[in-house]
């Protein structure tokens, strides 16, 4: 089976692991995924396979920025700042504030700001997992970081079985708890809320419309000629630097490569980059090259492209 990333629909009621175990036993390959996806929540999880873990590392972090369909419920909290959590508190008057209110409201949350993750988290805390420790009942005490959100955008706003709801989509950066998004804004307009729907529409470049479902996941179906597989070469954002067969040998053994090694250059961005991918003569991504920081002209008056990651033919 190629390596490369496969774009999954994640199903409600199952977590980012469960598909991940689900894979490596149905077809038998080695894989791991970039970003979890709360089992109350559904839509794209990226899974990466062979090779392509190790491409993880070299993408850009807004290259995997996300975009999510979220929907709050005005009126109640929880621990978890989802449905899934226990109530903590209640808001019994009337939720009658403006259009003007609101917007105002979820102006605060767009650029870059510290959020503070909610309790029931991945987020180790001396060695322990911070959701392990709230559902122990133990204190959780969580350092807030940096985020950035791109845009948030008031889809709807509706009364439904006499609940308030937001319905919200938020592109934001990675390492963003949409949670927070909610619980936060429900202080913010004083009559708290929740998280009660997540669709994660995108992640970077993929969406959800060309995710592949779940149920062909647990029939075993094969994926590799499908619009939801994306190869090793078609990952990153980088130029593609293919090179002839002298150049794949001084990549074989870890050398820099020069100008006569240049079959061609291909790239999607006018912008320069201060690394590229190394293609082959028959077209797989053989490795990951850039510019040194002290980079200095040959004797023979050219520039040189230097080793970052290498991959052996056998690797996987």
């Amino acid at each position: 089976m190629s390596d490369g990333c496969l774009v999954v629909y994640k199903p409600r009621g199952c977590s980012s692991h469960d598909i991940i175990d689900k894979i490596r036993r149905v077809y038998k390959i080695k894989c791991g995924h970039a970003g979890t996806l709360d089992p109350m929540a559904q839509g794209v999880l990226l899974v990466f396979f062979g090779r392509a873990l190790k491409l993880l590392n070299f993408i850009p972090p807004e290259h995997l920025d996300k975009t999510y369909l979220m929907k709050v419920s005005l009126g109640t909290c929880t621990d978890s700042y989802d449905a899934t959590g226990k109530v903590t508190a209640t808001f019994d008057q009337p939720i009658d504030f403006g259009s003007e209110a609101l917007m105002n409201s979820l102006r605060t949350f767009v650029g870059c700001y510290e959020q503070t993750p909610p309790a029931f988290s991945a987020i180790k805390v001396g060695g322990k997992r911070a959701y392990a420790m709230a559902r122990a009942g133990e204190e959780v005490v969580l350092k807030s970081r940096k985020v950035h959100v791109t845009s948030i955008r008031l889809v709807a706003d509706f009364v439904s079985d006499s609940v308030r709801q937001l319905l919200l989509r938020v592109h934001c950066s990675r390492g963003t708890y949409v949670r927070s998004i909610a619980h936060d804004l429900g202080q913010k307009l004083g009559c708290g809320g929740h998280l009660s729907y997540l669709l994660r529409e995108r992640v970077g470049q993929w969406a959800f419309t060309q995710a592949f479902p779940y149920w062909k996941i647990e029939k075993g179906l094969p994926f590799a000629d499908s619009e939801s597989f994306v190869s090793c070469e078609n990952i990153l954002p980088y130029p593609r630097l293919t090179v002839n067969a002298d150049g794949q040998l001084r990549i074989s053994r870890g050398q820099p490569i020069n100008r006569n090694d240049i079959v061609k250059l291909e790239t999607d961005s006018p912008e320069l980059c201060d690394m590229v991918q190394i293609i082959s003569p028959g077209g797989r991504l053989i490795a990951i090259y850039g510019t040194p920081k002290n980079q200095s002209e040959d004797q023979k008056g050219g520039f040189r492209l230097c080793p970052v990651r290498v991959f052996p033919e056998n690797e996987t």
